[in-house]
């Protein structure tokens, strides 16, 4: 086990105010151990590194090996001891590419926790990049720029575009280090393989970057850590936090003519960096010139900083992170699906007043929330395919969209509540609402029911409903309206939804106009 100490022993904090983290990755699995400082930011106080290497397997048979199982179950093993003489008691374990690619990854998991009592999460690409982006926008200023976040891993390339500092989109590609290392063992020119690897990568951040350069770049990851080193050492540059691509360039150059050997040797490259550095420079470079950005940033950040952060932050200020980047996912879809964003932040706001003012008969809570709010602001993307069915269409777009900040059940969830916009009710013959569990499926209930009221409210995009004030009993839902008009459209297309409402609350609806004078 490779340890740091990044404090002096004697100035470790109380046993009970520390916190620790754990990353599978697929070149090795990693163990943070954390505190406060003095302005209550996040601390690393030392890093632990086992050289367990799963993505060999994971990329090359897809079945994890008995002693590459036995390794990482040894490692977790002294992580426990770890955790049990510092009396930590708040931790987070995770795993990534190599982990989910594997089809023993499972057994893998379950073996962890009978053994040490470790729970281990496997996360999404989507999560993943989540967790990078938090621990960058705490360490960097990302204001008033156009910048190319990528986290490179032994087993995926995680690429997220960040606006002003908001995510607009992110993408997972499975071509990280040591994947690239099982490509080059297979014989052909190198360069040749990995440009028909990165082809796909290179179509799908056209698209999302469209004529716009980055102003920056910014890498994350061991890789870019040692790249920054490198840098220094050979190339003389001024920062180890810094890289310009012309050097980057040339740094490719020097380490491609050196050995394996002379890499450990006279770079003083552990074994498991030494071998994946090339692929991982050339990997950095290509993506760089695809997004014009003629400089890389190579911050103090990574996964592991960022499950440290979301675990120490406190529940209200990652939340806001999360609904920061799904709000920003939505009005990226503006230019890509032609969304009338007017006329869905309306929606949106008659169907959040609804909301608010029935928490006491739904129970639900600020997650639930958030997810009705992004459906009505994205339920007319379907129409960019066809307007018929476009809340179907719709529905689909979301479940394969990468969206941070939500687990597969979420993203499952909103899917339905836009589904159920229009249209049929949720039904037994529905598949994708019958995967839900039993309680997601009455949260698609109300959710829908709430954004088919607020819809209606909107008929043919009037605006002209100001104000709603809700009143329930046990068996009554009472809708009283203010706005311009007589609202009488928008009264006949809410009591449409009366036989839904009542599926969904066991309550009947009913409308109060209140009508205000046109002015």
């Amino acid at each position: 086990m490779e340890i740091i100490n990044l404090v002096e022993d004697d100035a470790l904090p109380e046993p009970g105010a520390m916190v620790a983290a754990i990353d599978v990755g697929s070149n090795a699995i990693r163990m943070g151990v954390a505190t406060r400082d003095a302005d209550g930011m996040p601390r690393l106080i030392q890093r632990y590194r086992e050289a367990v290497r799963l993505g060999h397997d994971a990329f090359t048979t897809g079945i994890l090996s008995q002693q590459t199982m036995d390794d990482a179950v040894e490692a977790f093993s002294q992580f426990r001891r770890i955790l049990d003489q510092q009396q930590i008691g708040t931790y987070r374990a995770t795993a990534t590419s190599a982990m989910r690619d594997s089809k023993n990854g499972a057994e893998l998991v379950k073996r962890i926790r009978d053994e040490t009592n470790i729970k281990l999460q496997l996360i999404s690409g989507e999560e993943e990049a989540r967790l990078v982006h938090y621990s960058i926008s705490r360490r960097v200023d990302l204001a008033d720029k156009f910048t190319l976040l990528v986290d490179m891993g032994g087993g995926s390339v995680e690429i997220t575009l960040c606006d002003n500092g908001e995510v607009v989109a992110s993408q997972s590609f499975k071509i990280g280090t040591v994947r690239l290392l099982e490509m080059m063992g297979k014989g052909g020119d190198f360069n040749t393989l990995l440009s028909e690897y990165l082809d796909g990568m290179r179509k799908k951040i056209r698209e999302q970057i469209g004529k716009r350069k980055a102003d920056l770049c910014i890498a994350t990851g061991g890789n870019a850590g040692a790249i920054g080193e490198l840098a220094h050492q050979l190339l003389a540059t001024e920062s180890l936090q810094q890289i310009s691509r012309k050097e980057l360039g040339i740094l490719i150059d020097e380490i491609s003519v050196l050995s394996f050997e002379e890499r450990v040797r006279d770079l003083g490259l552990r074994p498991d960096r030494a071998d994946v550095i090339l692929p991982a420079t050339m990997v950095f470079y290509e993506i760089m010139a695809l997004a014009g950005a003629k400089k890389m940033a190579m911050p103090d950040a990574s996964l592991l900083d960022g499950i440290i952060l979301d675990m120490m932050d406190g529940e209200e200020r990652t939340f806001l992170s999360k609904r920061n980047n799904l709000i920003a996912w939505t009005r990226s879809l503006k230019r890509k699906y032609h969304v009338d964003q007017k006329y869905c932040k309306h929606v949106a706001r008659l169907s959040l007043a609804l909301f608010d003012q029935m928490a006491a008969t739904h129970k639900l809570g600020h997650l639930e929330r958030l997810l009705l709010e992004v459906a009505a602001l994205v339920h007319e993307i379907g129409m960019y395919i066809r307007v018929g069915g476009h809340n179907r269409h719709a529905a689909y777009i979301i479940s394969v969209s990468p969206l941070l900040g939500l687990s597969k059940h979420e993203k499952a969830l909103l899917a339905q509540v836009v589904r159920y916009q229009r249209k049929a009710a949720p039904s037994e013959a529905h598949r994708d609402f019958t995967s839900l569990s039993t309680e997601n499926q009455a949260k698609a209930w109300q959710l829908s029911a709430l954004l088919r009221l607020g819809i209606a409210l909107n008929k043919e995009r009037r605006d002209r409903v100001h104000n709603i004030y809700v009143e329930t009993d046990h068996h009554n839902i009472t809708l009283h309206l203010e706005g311009d008009g007589d609202l009488m459209l928008e009264r006949w297309a809410a009591l449409q939804t009366v036989d839904y409402i009542k599926q969904a609350f066991d309550r009947k609806l009913h409308i109060d106009l209140n009508v205000k004078a046109d002015t």
